[in-house]
């Protein structure tokens, strides 16, 4: 068995502790909401004036930017800590690893 590094097993942890939130009924009402969010957010020009939908664009531009960077954190985070495991039991050729 490799042995982990105390950055990699650090990340081994905060992507196991993330899986674990991943599989609660709460997070995935969540994820929903973020998914809604990042793919499916516009803004009805009828409510309100150019300069007025102008801005509400852009902040939901954003907020979609944030919640879509933030899915794939959390992603991102879960399998790179499911990489470090496979990493330890030697499951996997140990090529150098970005983190």
């Amino acid at each position: 068995m490799a042995k982990l590094s105390p950055e990699e097993n650090k990340l081994v942890q905060e992507g196991k502790e993330l899986q674990a939130i991943l599989e609660t009924d709460g997070f995935k009402i969540i994820k929903g909401w973020l998914e809604t969010m990042a793919f499916h957010s516009w803004v009805d020009p009828r409510e309100c004036s150019k300069e007025e939908w102008e801005w509400r664009e852009l902040n939901a531009y954003h907020g979609a930017n944030m919640a879509q960077e933030l899915l794939e954190k959390i992603s991102s985070s879960v399998n790179q800590a499911e990489f470090l495991i496979k990493k330890e039991r030697d499951e996997v050729g140990a090529k150098p690893f970005r983190l």
